[in-house]
């Protein structure tokens, strides 16, 4: 966790010395926030709080739509909407397609906005109100296809009309549209199309989506989760395989966290979220979950005490191992591409997408079957390495 300060501490401090500084450092930003709400005028105070209930509006709407199994509804409402967001609050859209041909391909595409001002890879972005379903945010999209490619990294504008999001700047146009199961995706840049896929629900599969919330006081997060198909063409080239298509609500600080998603060549895939606080230099687990869904018995397996291991290497192709359980998990990945991001409102916050490929898996299942690299193919993916703190 990295304040912005000019202050230069003592390299020598011992680990309780840090760990009372930086609890200090971030007491004292919560008090500061604290006040500043309280500071408000009334009338600005009764729309913060407003704006938080419309987040929250109505208790218990996730089980209802389980309850009346309208799941399927309640995503393409989230998918296809823009909040009024509250005072920290943060909306964002992430896409990530990888290649099931057994080729290094992976695209990206993530666009969102913040209901504060914020400053991204040292780009200015102000807190816009919406006007016609429109707002300013920011659009990033890059690919590895054979080389690194930077689609564009810049303001835009969000739209949402008509179940459809457009994401505009002056590099590129994205349109991501559609209901559920079936969507599009559509990307032209300089007027030229680079992309065009068609994003479909996976034929035979139980681990296809999921619609979550949790609110607790002011702070919380309602997320959609696609975990769908795709085909189509990009650069003009053949592309399909696995989509992982997100759209997520935050109200609430970004903090540290540690996350992978690995889709191997036989359909079957791990994730794991490991989100922290990172005090004096020492992390402590907010939550720690693992799971992997095994393609051949289309059954989802969940582990515990994932532990990730990070080797930096001279060559910059770093190495992961991760292990869960005592051993019954263990992968290393090494990667072979990465883009950088950085986030700054009176805290700073480090973004790192690294491409990797699996080295090495074995994996024990709690009815004792061993699955290695053998029965899962090679696996591909991202790791995401995050650090420091940003409201």
């Amino acid at each position: 966790m990295t304040a912005v300060s000019n202050d230069k501490e003592p390299k020598n401090r011992t680990i309780e010395e840090r760990i009372i500084i930086e609890r200090d450092k971030l007491l004292r930003f919560i008090k500061e926030r604290n006040d500043y709400i309280k500071s408000l005028p009334d009338i600005e105070k009764k729309a913060f709080i407003a704006s938080i209930e419309k987040i929250k509006e109505s208790e218990d709407k996730i089980e209802r739509l389980f309850l009346k199994k309208k799941l399927k509804r309640g995503i393409d409402d989230l998918l296809f909407s823009l909040e009024e967001l509250p005072l920290f609050g943060k909306e964002y859209w992430f896409m990530k397609f990888t290649a099931g041909d057994g080729s290094r391909r992976q695209f990206f595409l993530m666009f969102g906005r913040s209901a504060d001002d914020i400053e991204i890879n040292g780009r200015y972005v102000e807190n816009n109100q919406m006007i016609n379903d429109k707002t300013e945010g920011y659009c990033v999209s890059w690919a590895y296809d054979e080389i690194h490619r930077s689609i564009t990294d810049d303001l835009g504008f969000i739209e949402v009309k008509d179940e459809r999001v457009t994401c505009s700047n002056n590099d590129i146009k994205a349109d991501f549209y559609g209901a559920f199961p079936k969507y599009v995706l559509d990307i032209s840049k300089d007027g030229k199309k680079i992309c065009c896929l068609d994003i479909r629900e996976p034929a035979h599969e139980t681990y296809n989506s999921e619609l979550s919330e949790d609110f607790k006081g002011l702070f919380g997060y309602r997320f959609a989760n696609l975990y769908f198909d795709f085909n189509g063409v990009l650069f003009d080239k053949d592309f399909s395989g696995k989509c992982y298509a997100q759209k997520v609500i935050v109200v609430g600080p970004f903090m540290p966290w540690k996350w992978s998603r690995i889709v191997f060549r036989n359909g079957s895939i791990l994730t794991y979220y490991i989100p922290s606080i990172e005090i004096g230099g020492v992390e402590y687990n907010i939550h720690n979950s693992m799971e992997f869904y095994d393609a051949e018995d289309k059954k989802m397996h969940r582990f515990k005490k994932a532990r990730v291991y990070e080797y930096p290497s001279e060559k910059g192709d770093k190495r992961w191992v991760i292990t869960a359980e005592e051993g019954k998990v263990f992968m290393v990945m090494k990667s072979y591409c990465k883009e950088s991001f950085s986030f700054m409102n009176n805290f700073n916050f480090s973004y790192v997408e690294n491409l990797v490929d699996v080295v090495d898996f074995q994996i024990e299942t709690e009815d004792g079957r061993v699955i290695t690299l053998k029965e899962t193919g090679d696996g591909l993916g991202m790791v995401e390495d995050t650090s420091g703190f940003v409201m």
